[in-house]
């Protein structure tokens, strides 16, 4: 962001804050936990360097697809369960699935632009899925 280039994180679990207008790598200003439904409660999220979370990406991702550093191969990564297996055994387990669609966005991803009065708003717009 601002260019759309395919760069930009999906999550599950939380809902963050980012400022536009920072440099790369610090544009994060706050996150915080969401509950069973997916809506951001105000259970902080700590973001120094000396947190640890377990996350899932996909291969192309952890190999530095899209430009994303290489996880696979990084000190303290590890590899624990390989996706594809992980949604097989889902899909098996809980056949016939049921898609869920949501109309807009909850409020998990919030953008801010420090730009400044006078810049104009870099943020991206919303548009609500069909």
């Amino acid at each position: 962001m601002p260019a759309v280039n395919g760069k930009f994180p999906q999550v599950s679990g939380l809902c963050f804050t980012y400022d536009i207008a920072a440099p790369a790598g610090s544009r994060v200003t706050g996150a915080v936990r969401a509950d069973a439904s997916g809506n951001c409660t105000t259970t902080p999220i700590d973001l120094t360097a000396g947190a640890s979370y377990k996350i899932a990406e996909n291969d192309f991702m952890a190999s530095g697809g899209d430009g994303y550093p290489v996880t696979n191969a990084k000190p303290g990564y590890a590899t624990q369960d390989i996706m594809d297996q992980v949604l097989a055994d889902y899909v098996a387990a809980n056949s016939p699935l049921s898609p869920s669609v949501k109309a807009a966005p909850n409020g998990r991803i919030n953008c801010t632009d420090s730009n400044g009065p006078g810049t104009g708003n870099d943020c991206p717009a919303l548009t609500p899925s069909p």
